[in-house]
C-alpha cells in the first residue's frame, strides 16, 4: 500500500466511487483495503495499519454469508466480530480468540463507515457498528480464583529471595485487590497512600478504595520503604523501591522489572498457562479485584472507574461470584 500523496484515481471523487462500487459488487478484498489505506493516509496523522486487514476479513466474511452489497444485515458487524471470537477470522488466525483481538478488529471497522462515505457509497442507514459495550471484554473466566489467590499470598511467605517478599506481597495485593495496571502500581508515589484509599495518577486520574487486606500491607510495607529510601543520597518519593542490595537498593522499581517479578514468582508458585494464554499473574489478578468489587455489592460503574475500565460489561459475573 502506498503512502504517497501523489494524485491517483482516490483523488479524483468519480474514478474512486466507480472502482470502489465495482469492488463492493464483487466484494474484492484488495481493491476495498487499497481504497481504505488510501482514505486514512489521507485523513489520519497516523494511519491505522492493522485497518485493511481487519476490514478485508469482514468483507470476506461477508462475501462467505452470500451478502450482496447494499443488501447487508442491521447486526452483520456484531455477527462477524462474535463469530470471529469463536471461529477465529475467515482465512486468518483460528479461534478462540481473545477478546483484546476482537476489539481491535471493532475498532478498525470503526474506519469503514467514514470511507464509504467518502468513497461515495454510505453504508445502509440500517447497519451498525456495536459499541464496546457490548462485547465482552474478557470472559469471567479470567478472574484469578480465590483458593489460588491465597495460596499465591502463602507463596509469598516462602520467595526464595526473601528481601523480594514485601514488595511481592505489595504488587500482589494492588493488582489482587485493587485493580490496578503493572504501570499503575510501578507508577504510584509513597503520598498516594491515603488511609482509606489510593489516589491512582495517570492518564486515569482516580481515588480507589482500600480493602482491608490492602491497608495491612501497604501499612507494612511503609516502613520498609523507608528504610530504602535510606539507600539513596536524595531518596525517591515512589512507593515500590527495588529492595534487593547493591547501588540501585532504594530506587524506583520500574515497569519492566516489576513485570520481571512478577513473572519469575510466578515460575516459582507453578502457575501454569491456560491454553494459549501466557503464565501471567496481572490480568487475572486484576479481574479478580474487579470480581471482588462486584461481590460486594458496588455498581458497575463505579467499579469501571475504580479500575480504569470503563468499558466494564461482563456478562455472567453474577453466576461466578
Amino acid at each position: 500500500m502506498a503512502e504517497s500523496l501523489a494524485l491517483d484515481p482516490w483523488d479524483h471523487p468519480e474514478e474512486r466511487k466507480r472502482l470502489v462500487g465495482e469492488a463492493l459488487a464483487r466484494w474484492d478484498e484488495g481493491v476495498l483495503k487499497e481504497a481504505l489505506w488510501a482514505y486514512l493516509v489521507r485523513h489520519r496523522k497516523k494511519p491505522d495499519r492493522a485497518a485493511p486487514h481487519y476490514v478485508g476479513y469482514f468483507v470476506r466474511w461477508l462475501a462467505l454469508k452470500g451478502r450482496r452489497w447494499p443488501h447487508l444485515e442491521a447486526e452483520d458487524p456484531k455477527a462477524f466480530l462474535l463469530e470471529a471470537k469463536e471461529r477465529g477470522f475467515p482465512g486468518g488466525e483460528r479461534g478462540p480468540l481473545a477478546w483484546s483481538t476482537v476489539e481491535r478488529a471493532r475498532a478498525s471497522l470503526r474506519h469503514l463507515f467514514p470511507f464509504l462515505d467518502w468513497a461515495g457509497h454510505p453504508m445502509p442507514p440500517h447497519v451498525r457498528l456495536p459499541s464496546r459495550q457490548e462485547l465482552p471484554v474478557v470472559a469471567p473466566s479470567r478472574a484469578l480464583p480465590e483458593e489460588e489467590y491465597a495460596r499465591l499470598l502463602r507463596q509469598v511467605e516462602v520467595y526464595p529471595l526473601a528481601y523480594w517478599r514485601p514488595l511481592l506481597k505489595v504488587l500482589l495485593v494492588l493488582l489482587g485487590e485493587v485493580g490496578l495496571t503493572v504501570k499503575e502500581v510501578a507508577d504510584l508515589w509513597k503520598e498516594d497512600v491515603r488511609e482509606k484509599s489510593l489516589l491512582v495518577r495517570g492518564t486515569k486520574l482516580r481515588e480507589v478504595p482500600l480493602s482491608p487486606l490492602a491497608r495491612e500491607v501497604l501499612s507494612d510495607w511503609l516502613p520498609q520503604r523507608e528504610f530504602l529510601a535510606g539507600h539513596q543520597p536524595l531518596p525517591y518519593p515512589h512507593l515500590l523501591l527495588k529492595p534487593a542490595p547493591g547501588k540501585n537498593r532504594g530506587k524506583p522499581l520500574g515497569l519492566e522489572e516489576a513485570k520481571w517479578i512478577l513473572t519469575e514468582f510466578a515460575d516459582f508458585a507453578g502457575v501454569k498457562p491456560q491454553g494459549k494464554r501466557r503464565a501471567d499473574l496481572a490480568l487475572p489478578l486484576r479481574w479478580r479485584a474487579i470480581r471482588r468489587f462486584l461481590k460486594e455489592g458496588h455498581p458497575r460503574e463505579k467499579v469501571a472507574y475504580w479500575t480504569g475500565m470503563k468499558s466494564l460489561v461482563v456478562p455472567g459475573w453474577g453466576e461466578e461470584v
